[in-house]
């Protein structure tokens, strides 16, 4: 295949600017770091090259042939579209990225709404989001950074940091109460349940938590997400975990009942209680970005006036 470009050597076309535009051999040579006698070397080979002299040269003096008056502007328009683009990739390859992988209830609740506190300090940052209940594979999944994911931990050899409990409040509807109700703890055994699809042990630590005892007979609606959740304990299909917030303005509402109290599930020790997780590789390849969002996420997000109660895994906020 045929050179699509027949070039004298660039760097020859690179001395040929200076040396045109300083209208000095000694003044192009000391700009581009070179000896005289090589850039009056490099002028010769473009010269040769091009069969044509390009500067007139006397004692005192070097003034431009015509060739050199119709070479220069399209050299150096060239040379600024050279620059321009390597500056493009130079700002790209030094731009600032981001990807997390966020559980629904954390990003909805809590991260989204008050992103904009943390990319206003970093106004170059590309940040992407995916929100899913699994935890992604942090060494497959289209590289992604972090992650934060619900659970109870001990993810392998993943950095863990956790960030809040997810405290639950066992709520019903009203309608379901006025059919079942429920006086006493074990009331709850005569109950269809709505728990997380998600590996948890939420009933059975709650009996635990009441001296009841645990029977895999009753039944249960486990689904993928808390709002599928929240909504199947609104429509009376059973009782239910409902996280705090969700579960003291549906009680405000009117809409569900906490039969046995807010407060329940904080009898619950640490260990038991299912937390949200930021998690990321031992090596992260954006180090330094992502301590900064798990700084402002705990010292910014998981405080008791974004996330409505005091979470025993909470950190004090940093002085103003």
């Amino acid at each position: 295949m045929p050179m699509r470009f027949r070039l004298p050597p660039l760097n020859t076309l690179r001395i040929f600017e200076a040396i045109y535009r300083r209208g000095s051999i000694r003044q192009a040579a000391d700009e581009l770091c070179l000896t005289p006698q090589a850039v009056s070397q490099q002028l010769k080979i473009l010269e040769s090259s091009l069969g044509t002299e390009l500067f007139e040269r006397t004692a005192r003096s070097l003034a431009p042939t015509e060739a050199a008056r119709q070479l220069y502007e399209p050299i150096e328009r060239g040379f600024e579209q050279f620059a321009a683009g390597i500056n493009a990739v130079r700002r790209e390859a030094s731009r600032q990225s981001l990807y997390l992988h966020v559980s629904p209830y954390f990003a909805t609740h809590y991260l989204v709404r008050h992103l904009g506190n943390f990319t206003a300090q970093y106004p170059d940052l590309e940040l992407r989001m995916s929100v899913g209940v699994e935890l992604v594979d942090l060494d497959d999944h289209q590289g992604v950074d972090a992650a934060i994911h619900w659970g109870y931990g001990e993810q392998g050899e993943l950095e863990e940091i956790p960030l809040i409990e997810d405290l639950k409040v066992l709520v019903a509807a009203p309608s379901l109460l006025a059919r079942q109700p429920i006086d006493a703890p074990d009331d709850l055994l005569r109950h269809s349940l709505v728990l997380p699809l998600t590996d948890n042990s939420l009933w059975q630590d709650t009996l635990a938590l009441l001296g009841l005892p645990y029977t895999v007979a009753q039944p249960a609606l486990k689904l993928h997400t808390h709002d599928a959740m929240l909504e199947a304990v609104m429509a009376g299909l059973g009782i239910g975990f409902i996280s705090y917030l969700d579960a003291i303005d549906q009680i405000k509402a009117g809409n569900l009942v906490a039969p046995l109290g807010v407060n329940l599930l904080k009898g619950l020790t640490l260990e038991r209680s299912p937390r949200f997780f930021l998690y990321y590789k031992r090596d992260p390849k954006n180090a330094e970005m992502l301590e900064r969002f798990k700084t402002w996420v705990l010292e910014y997000i998981c405080q008791p006036e974004i996330i409505g109660y005091t979470s025993r895994t909470t950190v004090a906020p940093r002085d103003a």
